[in-house]
């Protein structure tokens, strides 16, 4: 199982192999975890192989081994630690039209509906959706109202860029265990690049 500050670096490594260049510093304000947290889990990616030095850069290696092992923790509760609230459509109209309905500014769909925008393969049963702030936003649309059975998932944001990563939208889709996902999930991987 991954601790916060191990989730928070591996996903921003992810996102970018890049930032394995970063200064601990810039590395540790991107995580939103302290210089100490990223020195430990840069020494922890090393041992086990994942980061490697070459002369002065760093290197991500056994990406995808690495991705497997953050969906993992993902799914295995690090996810519903980010869980604000459920919320429903207005109407069945509205949900059959979820693609018209505005978003406010930092909130974004998740999981099965982002992988609809990404690719159009699924059509969404289930919706998540990540806020920055409070759930609060999903009002202010006129199409979403809680609801304590409702079939919108509302998450805590624990990104600062706008959209969903597909990072993220591929975590969410294997979290579901379903068979209709997973095949979702190994086109939105296409996306990402692994």
């Amino acid at each position: 199982m991954m601790h916060k500050a191990e989730f928070q670096v591996v996903f921003r490594l992810l996102q970018d192999k890049s930032n394995t260049n970063l200064r601990y510093r810039q590395l540790a304000a991107a995580a939103g975890v302290s210089v100490g947290s990223v020195n430990n889990v840069m020494q922890s990616l090393m041992e086990k192989g994942y980061v490697v030095e070459d002369g002065k850069k760093r290197l991500l290696r056994k990406r995808t081994s690495l991705l497997d092992r953050w969906t993992r923790a993902y799914a295995d509760g690090l996810k519903e630690r980010f869980f604000v609230a459920r919320f429903t459509f207005l109407t069945p109209q509205v949900k059959e039209c979820w693609r018209d309905i505005r978003m406010p500014e930092n909130v974004s769909w998740g999981g099965e509906p982002a992988a609809a925008l990404l690719d159009d393969y699924l059509q969404p049963e289930r919706w998540d959706v990540y806020v920055s702030d409070n759930a609060n936003a999903l009002i202010a649309t006129g199409r979403m109202i809680p609801k304590a059975d409702g079939e919108i998932y509302v998450y805590r944001k624990f990104w600062d860029e706008a959209g969903t990563p597909p990072v993220v939208v591929y975590a969410d889709l294997l979290a579901m265990g379903n068979d209709r996902c997973r095949e979702a999930a190994e086109r939105i991987i296409k996306v990402i690049g692994y």
